[in-house]
């Protein structure tokens, strides 16, 4: 009765405000960003011995800097929870979604390695709250993958903004403790990581945003 998800690697491109523009033609500025970014994923199973109660969770780690002129703007680091819990005794069907920017975290700079640990408040549709206790590893299991160059274009009526990055990846093992208590159940607090699905690091390390505004 497992539910598999499918850990899906996608970078996120984050820029803050414009400085340092300069001017190209009476009507027209361009300015250039450089961009950094980061990615952990995370997939858990578990169910009890009687496969009444199956829980999923998936945990996503991410941060971003951007660096126009002089020091970086680095973006908080965030941690995204998810765990949904199934009753297949009671036909109960809860998701809980959260997440924290205090977390602590170290990643390989080759990306073979890192560990995230944490906790994270996640709340249902009807407002109930639980927290979600996470102490996660990964180990890659593959080679480095990357994609040496890719270039995203996005017109819009004021400008153009031209996105150039070189991401790479590698899937990974995880391991280590997720646990929260259900409130409809009370505690103990669930053990939610019984069943490693695997994860993912990722990141980008050569990026740039270009972004030309038409004055009016």
């Amino acid at each position: 009765m497992k539910r598999k998800i499918t850990c899906l690697f996608s970078m996120f491109m984050i820029a803050g405000s414009t400085l340092a523009a300069r001017s190209v033609r009476a009507n027209t500025t361009v300015s250039i960003l450089n961009l950094r970014d980061g990615l952990l994923v995370a997939d858990f199973e578990d169910a009890t011995d009687d496969n009444c109660i199956i829980t999923q969770t998936d945990i996503r780690f991410s941060q971003s800097v951007t660096q126009i002129a002089g020091p970086p703007i680095v973006g908080p680091p965030t941690t995204l929870v998810t765990v949904v819990y199934a009753n297949s005794c009671t036909g109960d069907f809860i998701e809980f979604d959260g997440g924290t920017t205090t977390q602590t975290f170290q990643i390989a700079q080759d990306l073979s390695s890192a560990t995230l640990s944490g906790t994270a408040p996640a709340f249902d549709q009807d407002g109930n709250g639980t927290s979600v206790s996470f102490n996660i590893s990964w180990a890659a299991n593959a080679p480095l993958q990357s994609v040496d160059q890719k270039t995203v274009v996005t017109r819009t009526s004021g400008g153009l903004t031209v996105d150039r990055f070189k991401d790479e990846f590698r899937t990974a093992d995880v391991s280590g403790t997720v646990s929260a208590v259900i409130p409809q159940l009370g505690p103990p607090a669930l053990d939610l990581s019984r069943f490693p699905e695997g994860g993912s690091l990722g990141q980008n390390v050569l990026g740039t945003r270009t972004i030309t505004f038409n004055s009016p």
